[in-house]
C-alpha cells in the first residue's frame, strides 16, 4: 500500500470509529448558515474553519471531508469535530495538507452534521514558488455591499490577505451607517460593540454576507487586525471610541473579549499568547511578514489638540515627543522578531503585510477644497493646526517617526528592499519610501477599502483635487486614487514584482463592474515601482 493511500486508510478508519471512541449520546445537530472559511497557508498545513448554528445547546459533532475534486468522491481525510458555545459554535481544524496533496495544490473541504452540508471551500496550501495573492481592507457592512469580496472570487488566487478593519465596531448611528436601513445593512447589535457576546453578533453578521462567504470559501485568507476589530484607534492600552467613565469597563476587558470573539470567528492560527498575532509565510520567491502595528506594542497617539492653548500651538513640545526615541509602534519584541528574519531572508522579495501608510503624507488645507463651503463641524477645531506643518495623520507611521526610522534601518543593515502593503486609508497608494536622508528603503502599495468612505467622500469634495493637493506636498508618493473602493492584485515570481488595482464601480447595488485600475512593476534589485 503507498503511503498516501494508507494515510486516507487510516484518516477514514478514524472518522468512522474504528480507530476513535463512541459519539457522546449529548451530541446535537445543527446547520451552517456562515459558510466556510480557510487560512494561515503555511508549506503544510492550513486552518479550515466553519460555524455550526445550533437547534438546542449542547455538544455538536461535525465532520470534516476533504476531496481532491469538488465532487467529492475521492475523499482522502475525515475528521470528527466538536464544537460548543464556550467557542461560540465554531470549529477550526489545521489540516495538515502535506500528506495528501503537493504544495500550492488545490484541494476542496466541507463538514457535515447530521444531514446538513456546509458550502464546500478551495483551498490550498502556501505556494512553491511564485505567488498571486488579493490586498484587502476596511469593509464596513453598513456602508454598502461587499461586492469587492465578490469580485476577488472570480480571481486566480493563491492567497488573500486582509489588512484590518475586517469589521466595525460602531452603533447603528455610528459611522458609515447613513444608507444601512435603505440597504438592509443595520449593524447587529445595534449598540457600540463591548462585550464577547456583541463581538460574536458582528462577527457573525459579516460572516453571513454573501460576498464575504464566496471569497471565504474560494481561496485561503491570511489576516491582520486594525483598531476597528476593538475601538477606533486602539493602542496598547486604550482606544479613542473607549469610554474611561466606567460605562464600557475597562479597556483590558474589552480587548480580551475582542481577540476571543476574533480568534473563534477567523481561520487564524492560535498561539498561546492570543495578541501575538505577527508572523511569517515564505518560499523562495517571497517572504511575508505580517505585522502588528495596532495593539502589541503601539504607545499612545499623540493628540495635537493637548498643544493648541488660546489659539498658540506650543510647536516645541509638540515635536519633542512626535521624535521621542522612545516612543514604539510594533513593540521592541516585534522589531527584534523581524531583525531576525531579515537576517535569515533568502527569499527573492521581503513584503510586510500591515495596517497603516509608512509614507509620509502632508495633506493640501481641506479649507481650499472645501469651494467655499463652510467644514464640517468636528473638523473646524483641527483648522488652526494646518499652518503649523506637522503631519496629517498621527495614527499612522508619521506618528511615530523614530519607531519608522528603527524599521528602515534593520532592512538597510540587511541590504534589503522593504514592500510595504497597507490599508487603513480606504484610498489607494504608491509610493517609493526613502528614509530620513532620502536614501530609497523601499515601495508601499496602500490597498483602497473594500468599502469604507474615503476622505473625499466623508469631506465632500472633489477627488482629484485632493489627489492633486496630497502629491504635490507629499515627495514619496507617486500616484494615488482618492475616488474607488476596491481591492489590489500582487504577483511575485523569481524577476518581477506587479501590483493592479482593480476598482469597483458601485457598493450601493449588488450588480456592480470591476474597472481594471493603474499596473505598476518592480524588478528585482531595484527598490523603486514604477507604472507600467
Amino acid at each position: 500500500m503507498q503511503r498516501r493511500d494508507l494515510l486516507k486508510f487510516s484518516a477514514l478508519s478514524a472518522s468512522f470509529g474504528l480507530l476513535s471512541g463512541k459519539i457522546s449520546s449529548n451530541v446535537k445537530g445543527g446547520s451552517f448558515k456562515h459558510g466556510v472559511a480557510s487560512g494561515d497557508p503555511t508549506h503544510k498545513y492550513v486552518i479550515l474553519w466553519t460555524r455550526v448554528t445550533p437547534k438546542a445547546p449542547g455538544s455538536i459533532l461535525v465532520t470534516l471531508e476533504v476531496s481532491s475534486n469538488n465532487k467529492f468522491n475521492d475523499i482522502v481525510y475525515k475528521k470528527r469535530l466538536y464544537t460548543d458555545p464556550i467557542r461560540d459554535y465554531t470549529i477550526k481544524h489545521d489540516f495538515n495538507a502535506g500528506l495528501y496533496f503537493d504544495q500550492g495544490q488545490s484541494f476542496y473541504f466541507r463538514f457535515k452534521c447530521g444531514d446538513s452540508f456546509s458550502d464546500i471551500g478551495r483551498s490550498q496550501t502556501f505556494p512553491k514558488l511564485d505567488v498571486r495573492f488579493a490586498c484587502l481592507s476596511c469593509s464596513n457592512y453598513p456602508t454598502g455591499f461587499f461586492n469587492a469580496y465578490e469580485a476577488c472570487a472570480n480571481e486566480n488566487l493563491d492567497f488573500w490577505l486582509h489588512l484590518g478593519d475586517y469589521l466595525y465596531e460602531y452603533s447603528d448611528k455610528g459611522y458609515g451607517t447613513e444608507n444601512a436601513s435603505k440597504l438592509n445593512r443595520v449593524p447587529e447589535p445595534s449598540h457600540e460593540i463591548v462585550t464577547l457576546g456583541d463581538y460574536r453578533t458582528r462577527h457573525s453578521q459579516y460572516k453571513l454576507d454573501e460576498g464575504s462567504k464566496k471569497l471565504h470559501a474560494f481561496a485561503p485568507l491570511i489576516p491582520i487586525w486594525d483598531d476597528h476589530e476593538f475601538a477606533n484607534d486602539a493602542w496598547m492600552r486604550g482606544a479613542e471610541n473607549h469610554a474611561f467613565d466606567g460605562s464600557e469597563g475597562t479597556f483590558l476587558k474589552r480587548r480580551a473579549a475582542a481577540i476571543k470573539a476574533y480568534m473563534e470567528w477567523m481561520p487564524i492560527r492560535e498561539h498561546k499568547n492570543k495578541r501575538k498575532i505577527y508572523r511569517q509565510f515564505k518560499n523562495p520567491i517571497i517572504n511575508l511578514m505580517m505585522l502588528d502595528t495596532r495593539q502589541f506594542g503601539r504607545d499612545e497617539q499623540i493628540k495635537p489638540l493637548n498643544y493648541l492653548e488660546n489659539g498658540r500651538f506650543d510647536r516645541t513640545a509638540f515635536f519633542e515627543k512626535l521624535h521621542d526615541k522612545e516612543r514604539q509602534l510594533l513593540g521592541k519584541k516585534q522589531l527584534a522578531w523581524i531583525d531576525k528574519n531579515l537576517r535569515q531572508n533568502s527569499s527573492t522579495w521581503v513584503v510586510a503585510g500591515q495596517q497603516i501608510l509608512m509614507t509620509k503624507v502632508k495633506f493640501p488645507k481641506i479649507k481650499d477644497l472645501l469651494d467655499g463651503r463652510n467644514p464640517p463641524q468636528w473638523l473646524e477645531k483641527f483648522l488652526p493646526l494646518q499652518n503649523e506643518d506637522i503631519p496629517s495623520n498621527l495614527d499612522a507611521w508619521d506618528g511615530y517617526p523614530a519607531a519608522r526610522s528603527s524599521l528602515y534601518d534593520l532592512f538597510k543593515r540587511s541590504n534589503i528592499s522593504l514592500i510595504s502593503l497597507a490599508g487603513d486609508t480606504h484610498n489607494s497608494w504608491v509610493s517609493n519610501l526613502k528614509d530620513d536622508v532620502g536614501d530609497p528603503i523601499g515601495f508601499e502599495l496602500g490597498t483602497p477599502s473594500v468599502t469604507s468612505p474615503g476622505v473625499a467622500d466623508s469631506l465632500n469634495i472633489d477627488p482629484k483635487k485632493l489627489e492633486n493637493g496630497i502629491k504635490e506636498n507629499s515627495a514619496e508618493i507617486a500616484w494615488m486614487d482618492a475616488k474607488y473602493r476596491g481591492y489590489l492584485i500582487c504577483k511575485a515570481s523569481n524577476k518581477r514584482f506587479t501590483a493592479q488595482f482593480k476598482f469597483i464601480d458601485t457598493i450601493t447595488k449588488k450588480k456592480f463592474n470591476v474597472i481594471d485600475g493603474p499596473m505598476f512593476e518592480a524588478s528585482t534589485g531595484n527598490r523603486n515601482i514604477s507604472r507600467l
